[in-house]
């Protein structure tokens, strides 16, 4: 009996990538034969990457022991390997339009920069206050996602914007709060004013 469980898939017009909770990576190719390959610990994060004629050509596999693994498509061949000991992997992007460096953001909140164009080929850009959800790079400016809060960060670490989605959720409970306080204040000094009855539920 087969009792694996699919941890991570990503679809693509190319094939479908499936991680499973054994280590197993399996890309099963749009045409052509399915290849499999296993990874150390249970895969967290997938990332594919297109080549200059719009076709999967490689993936990076993150673990939740801090393990990278660079993938060929489609034979799943090793191409390089990173690790960030202690740490696990949150997510990933690329931080050029190549893959020779990737931006890596941990459930710690650390952010890192691995590579075989950076320094000991990985290096610790600065902390972010929580997991991040999503990491990305726009001009280059670095995009974080964390729950709620969304960031602009410059690779220096600086923070050029800040924003909490949840504030509006929170304002929302505030009039709330001062609506329920002013329909109690209604009924207390007007009789004849409906009351609403609460019934608390009564076990036999």
């Amino acid at each position: 009996m087969n009792s694996r469980i699919v941890l991570r898939s990503l679809v693509t017009s190319d094939g479908c990538l499936t991680a499973m909770d054994d280590g197993m990576i399996i890309w099963r190719p749009t045409h052509g034969r399915r290849q499999q390959t296993k990874v150390e610990s249970m895969a967290t994060v997938l990332l594919a990457f297109k080549s200059n004629n719009n076709r999967i050509n490689s993936i990076v596999v993150g673990d939740n022991r801090g393990g990278i693994i660079h993938l060929s498509i489609p034979s799943l061949e090793v191409i390089n390997r990173f690790s960030l000991e202690g740490e696990s992997i949150r997510s990933i992007c690329s931080a050029s339009e190549s893959t020779h460096r990737l931006l890596v953001a941990c459930q710690s909140g650390s952010i890192w920069m691995v590579g075989d164009q950076v320094p000991s080929r990985k290096v610790h850009l600065f902390h972010n206050d929580g997991p991040v959800t999503s990491i990305r790079v726009s001009n280059k400016e670095i995009h974080l996602q964390s729950g709620w809060k969304r960031r602009v960060i410059d690779f220096t670490g600086c923070e050029l914007s800040y924003h909490d989605t949840s504030d509006k959720f929170k304002k929302k409970d505030e009039i709330r709060a001062i609506r329920r306080a002013r329909l109690l204040e209604t009924q207390q000094h007007n009789s004849s004013y409906p009351t609403t009855i609460t019934h608390d539920s009564v076990t036999a």
